[in-house]
């Protein structure tokens, strides 16, 4: 009976390892954001806000609310 429990213990174990090896947590770094300097108008398209924010020197842009805001990382 105690050769039975340990398989089971070793077996569960080897189970979750299996089970959670593949699970990988991506954590996103904390976004820095500005209002465009140039972004003219309401802003509605990401796209256009993002082209606006590149000429900036900033490798992303996002619509919030009607305003542009240029974003990198921090």
């Amino acid at each position: 009976m105690g050769s039975m429990k340990k398989s089971s213990v070793v077996l569960l174990l080897l189970l979750s390892l299996f089970l959670f090896s593949g699970h990988v947590v991506e954590v996103e770094g904390k976004w820095c954001e500005q209002p465009s300097g140039r972004f003219a108008g309401a802003c509605f398209r990401n796209a256009n806000c993002a082209n606006v924010c590149s000429t900036e020197g900033f490798p992303s842009g996002i619509c919030e609310g009607f305003s542009c805001m240029c974003r990198r990382e921090c």
